[in-house]
Parts: C-alpha cells; structure tokens; sequence
C-alpha cells in the first residue's frame, strides 16, 4: 500500500516493522491506553497502534501526509480508535498527556546519501517549515 506514494519507499515505516513496534510497545506497556504518535506521516504506525488496541492520538504538521492518514485509518478500519490533529508536536507537546510517546520525525528522505554537509536549517526548508532553536 505505501508504495502508492511518492515517498513510500522512505519516508514510511515498513508495515511489518510499524506492526513489530506495536507489538513491543504493547508488551513493556500493557496498561497503556493512548499513544502518542508525534509525526504520524501518512498513519502507518498510528494504525498499528490502533489495531494492537490502543488509543492513537496522531499528530502531524502536513495537512496532506494528514489526510491520507484519516484515508489510510478508514482502510484499516481503525479510523474511529485515532484523533488526528494538525500541529507542530513541538508546540503541542507541553498541553498533552499520553501513556506513550512515540516519536519517529520525518528524516529528509535519500537525498542524504549526496549532501556534502549536513545543515539543519536548509534540510527542513524544502518542505516550508521552519526551523525554531532557542
């Protein structure tokens, strides 16, 4: 299904790892309720989540990659066991309260494997988001 996307083949979490890390996360966390999925992308860990049983509250500051989540979840048939929210999780992280956080940030994609120097403020310019430090 990720292979649908433009950026499927790297900017998503394998489905049978997403799946693995539900698992895990279910097995140190039995009593958990609501996870946090900080970057939820396109949903592929968020549904995971979801279809281990737990509550999802889904996070992401691209209203696109964010809707195809509420699709994806529909797919799945978990929509009604995640809360997806547009937002940057960094501004939105002090006012929520989950069991867990799960935090897998996007992480720019192959055209790492050219740069020549790694610099932050201009590897996030590409999307339009910009980079706050304090």
């Amino acid at each position: 299904m990720w292979g649908c996307f433009s950026e499927g083949w790297f900017s998503v979490t394998p489905e049978r790892i997403a799946e693995h890390i539900a698992l895990r996360v279910e097995h140190s966390f039995p009593d958990s309720q609501l996870i946090i999925d900080a970057f939820c992308g396109v949903g592929g860990n968020a549904i995971q989540f979801a279809l281990a049983g737990k509550r999802v509250l889904a996070i992401d500051i691209d209203p696109v990659r964010l809707d195809l989540a509420r699709h994806n979840a529909v797919v799945y048939n978990v929509a009604d066991r995640i809360d997806f929210v547009q937002g940057d999780f960094l501004e939105l992280a002090p006012r929520l309260l989950g069991d867990v956080v799960f935090l897998s940030p996007p992480w720019g994609g192959p055209d790492y494997l050219t740069a020549e120097v790694f610099d932050i403020k201009t590897m996030m310019q590409p999307d339009g988001y910009p980079f706050k430090a304090d």
